[in-house]
This record gives structure tokens, C-alpha cells and sequence, in this order.
């Protein structure tokens, strides 16, 4: 018998693929597609709409991994995670309404007509990875095929993004981050197919060193997040008050895998060092976390720096517990706008309307405590909603339109998308002028990833000078905690 040695580039194309079918001849001699992953679960945590140009997008709509598996008893997979939030829910709707808005569109994308796939990413590389895989495969849980995304909105957080523009690089898939801030990620010659519609870093820093400067603070304290987002803040601090006199006290990280432990270490390292100045960049539930401990310690005298991610956090700043520790804060906010209709768009989710999105349906049980699923799909344990029930009125992370942030990040980053299909497709408006100019489009078919990656325009630029979309806020008590603007960079 003849060896058959595999090259390594078959082996690696064998380690990439994410679905394998096989044909199983029985005795009927009908074929039986067997889907080999068994983390196919996941696919369906999301939401998606077919077009003939499909837009993928990466969502942080749980942010608990599951505790990984050692004991080397069992294939390894990816499990589903846990500790749902409901801002997510808000950026995952403001690319439906995007994409819903330029469909509407007659001069954007003229007989065209965008799709989304919209996937969960646990704030975790392993899952974004298989996310995106998945998106550009056109993999959908089954050993059916969807369409494959030509471009990527995300992901949220600065790690991940630096993975998945190293492995997206070389197939030419552009990827717009709404939240990824890393200094890093604005090296064109490292990441050339990444943009962004948030300001990096670089303009954080620079903030938080003149508020050091302007207010004397030269002994600052620094608990920042275990990954590329909180340890690079840092870098980029350090940079800009080189020779200014200003000094870190202490640098403490915080990892959500352990997290209490961490929490315990930083608090710690507070009470004991003599700074009174902390700069906090770091996931919003992890400050949270951070903030109770040592508001239960009674350490609630320091003076806190607030990165953006939280600065203006009404699910952090709303909490009573930390009142008395919040007030006072000095945080860098990006920019808020308003988004025509949106809040409109909230508010008439339904499931009925949506009957595939799984997020929308935990938001509904978490909201209701009912299940829109009226059969023996519904795993929730919960009763039955009446079909009455409806966001007007309600308030929470989904619903709340008073400052667009992210969401407006997310928006911005669907339409950048939509004018570079415009462009690459050639596409002509309707012209009054000129009756005889047809509107339309190209076909569609033709679009490659690497084309949509070379027209793909995103302001704020990823070099040079822009205009940083920054600004101050300054967090002061009255019967409740209010977020104020208090100056801008």
C-alpha cells in the first residue's frame, strides 16, 4: 500500500474548514449531511437578513466565557456564554436600521438590496474568530450555505480586532471596529484592511496627561483591563507625560476569568499606595465590580480618571451603591448624536416581527418575564407572552436613545460600508435633471472582498490629523448621579 503524505497547506486548509459534510450511503442509498462541529450552537445566537450583499457584524451580547475544560476527557468546543447585556442589543439594532434605511434608500444602493448576519463574540477571541469564519464562509449551523459577508463591521474590543485583522488581512476582508481604541491598531502597514469610526487612544491618553497637568495630579494610580485595550492605555499615557513629571504609582490589570481575584489584588493595592489619582480603563461591569469592592471597604476617597467605555455608563453611574465613590469622576466620553428615528425603530421590536432573532427573544424574557415562543422550541421554562406586550415605555440599556455612542459608532460604520459598495459598483442616482440617466447598479455578483476592501472610506482616518470626537465629563451628585459636560479637548 502506497503512503499518501499530505503537504502542509493541505493540512492547514483541513484545519480551517469549519464545516465538514460527509455522505453516509445506508441501505436506502439517500445521502445524510453530518455536521461535524459541535459548536454549531452558536451560529444561531444572533440575528440575520439575506441580501444580495451581506454586511457581518460582531456583537458582544454576552461577555462571561465559560470556564474552559482541562481535564482533557472530551473533544474540546466552544460553549455558549452567559451575563447578557442589553446595550448590545441597541448596536445590533442600529445595523438592522441602517441597513433598513439604505434599502429605503433610492439613490445610496439602487437595486441592490443589503443583508446582515450578526453574530455573538462573548468579548472572546475564540468566538470571534469562529464568527467571523463563519460569516465569510457562508456557514449557518447547518451544511446548507448563506451568502458570505463581503465586509465586517467589529469587533468591540481592541484584542480581537487585532487577531481578526491578522487573519483577515491576507483574504482582502475589510473589518470598521465601532469601539476598538488600541493606539496599535493605526498601524496601516500591520492592519491594513482595519478602520474605525472611534478615535484611538492616543487622544484618551492625551486628554487624561493635561487634566494631570492642569490639576497637579503628578502621582497617579492605574488599574486598566488585562488585554491590548487597558495595556496600551498605559503605553500611551506614559508617552504623553514623558518628562512632565507625572508618574504612575501602580498599574493593576483586571481579567474577567478571574476577576475576583483581580478585584481583590487592585483594591488592595489602593488602599495601600499613596496615590489618590486612579485611571480606569477597563470593561463597564468590570469597573462595576471594582467600584463595589471598594465602596464595601469604605475606601471611597480617590479621585477617579474614566476611560470612555464607562465615563458615561447610566447602567454604572445609575447604581446607588456607588454614589458616593462615582462623584467626582473625570471621564473622556465619545461623541453622542442623534439618530433620526431610531427610537421609534426600538420601539416597535417585536418578535413577531423578527421571528429568527434569538437576541431580540431573550430581551423580550428578560424584559417580560415571558416567552414569545408558543412551542416546544422555548427552553426558557417561562409562560407564554400574550403577544400584547411592547417596549413603548420601557427603560432599560435597549431602549434608551439619550446618548448614542456606540450605537451611533455602529451606524456610522454600516453607512461608511454602504458607500463603498456605491462606489465599487458604480452605482448612478435618480437625476431630475437628466430623465434619461437610469438609476442602478452593477451586479453585485461580481463584488470580490478585496474591492470592497479598496473603497472603503472611514472617518476619523486611521493616521494623521483628525479631529478626536472627544470629550469631558465630570460626574457630580445631586438626589441622583447626573453626567455633565465639562469640557473638550
Amino acid at each position: 500500500m502506497t503512503a499518501v503524505v499530505l503537504s502542509p497547506c493541505l493540512t492547514l486548509l483541513a484545519l480551517l474548514l469549519w464545516i465538514v459534510c460527509e455522505d453516509v450511503v445506508g441501505t436506502s442509498q439517500e445521502a445524510k449531511c453530518v455536521y461535524l462541529d459541535h459548536a454549531q450552537h452558536l451560529d444561531t445566537v444572533g440575528l440575520s437578513q439575506d441580501g444580495d450583499v451581506v454586511i457581518g457584524a460582531l456583537i458582544n451580547f454576552y461577555v462571561l466565557p465559560p470556564t474552559i475544560d482541562l481535564s482533557f476527557t472530551k473533544e474540546p468546543y466552544l460553549e455558549s456564554c452567559s451575563e447578557f447585556q442589553e446595550s448590545p442589543v441597541q448596536w445590533a439594532q442600529a445595523v438592522v436600521f441602517a441597513v433598513e434605511e439604505i434599502n429605503r434608500n433610492p439613490s445610496l444602493l439602487p437595486g441592490v438590496r443589503l443583508g446582515y448576519r450578526i453574530m455573538d463574540t462573548c468579548t472572546r477571541y475564540p468566538h470571534s474568530l469562529r464568527a467571523v469564519m463563519s460569516m465569510i464562509s457562508g456557514g449557518n449551523g447547518t451544511c446548507e450555505t448563506t451568502r458570505p459577508a463581503k465586509l465586517i463591521i467589529g469587533d468591540s474590543a481592541s484584542t480581537q480586532c487585532i487577531i481578526l485583522s491578522r487573519v483577515l488581512s491576507p483574504l482582502r476582508v475589510p473589518m470598521i471596529s465601532y469601539l476598538a481604541t488600541c493606539v496599535c491598531l493605526s498601524n496601516r502597514r500591520e492592519y491594513p484592511n482595519f478602520f474605525r469610526t472611534i478615535p484611538s487612544d492616543m487622544y484618551q491618553a492625551r486628554t487624561m496627561a493635561q487634566m494631570a497637568k492642569r490639576f497637579g495630579w503628578t502621582w497617579v494610580g492605574a488599574v486598566v483591563a488585562d488585554n491590548d485595550y487597558g495595556l496600551q492605555a498605559v503605553q500611551a499615557f506614559q508617552e504623553e507625560t514623558k518628562g512632565t513629571g507625572i508618574c504612575l504609582a501602580f498599574v493593576s490589570t483586571l481579567l474577567r476569568e478571574r476577576l475576583a481575584k483581580d478585584v481583590d489584588r487592585a483594591v488592595k493595592m489602593v488602599q495601600s499606595s499613596s496615590a489618590h489619582v486612579i485611571m480606569v480603563f477597563a470593561w463597564y461591569m468590570d469597573v462595576e465590580v471594582f467600584l463595589t469592592e471598594l465602596v464595601r471597604r469604605n475606601v471611597t476617597d480617590r479621585q477617579f480618571l474614566a476611560s470612555e467605555i464607562w465615563s458615561s455608563s447610566s447602567h454604572l453611574l445609575s447604581n446607588p451603591a456607588l454614589y458616593t465613590i462615582t462623584q467626582g469622576t473625570l471621564g473622556v466620553a465619545i461623541r453622542s448624536a442623534p439618530i433620526p428615528g431610531f427610537e421609534k425603530h426600538l420601539r416597535e421590536l417585536h418578535p413577531s416581527r423578527y421571528p429568527h432573532d434569538t437576541i431580540l427573544r431573550v430581551l423580550w424574557e428578560r424584559t417580560f418575564g415571558c416567552s414569545p415562543v408558543h412551542n416546544k422550541t422555548s427552553q426558557s421554562g417561562l409562560p407564554p407572552c400574550s403577544g400584547k406586550e411592547s417596549l413603548e415605555g420601557v427603560q432599560n440599556g435597549a431602549t434608551d436613545v439619550s446618548n448614542l455612542r456606540a450605537t451611533y459608532n455602529v451606524y456610522l460604520a454600516v453607512y461608511a460600508a454602504a458607500y463603498a459598495l456605491h462606489s465599487l459598483l458604480a452605482c448612478t442616482a435618480p437625476n431630475s435633471s437628466d430623465p434619461r440617466v437610469t438609476p442602478g447598479c452593477s451586479s453585485p455578483d461580481i463584488i470580490t472582498t478585496q474591492q470592497a476592501h479598496q473603497n472603503v472610506i472611514v472617518a476619523p482616518q486611521n493616521s494623521g490629523p483628525t479631529v478626536s470626537g472627544l470629550h469631558v465629563y465630570h460626574v457630580r451628585l445631586s438626589t441622583s448621579p447626573s453626567v455633565r459636560q465639562w469640557a473638550s479637548p
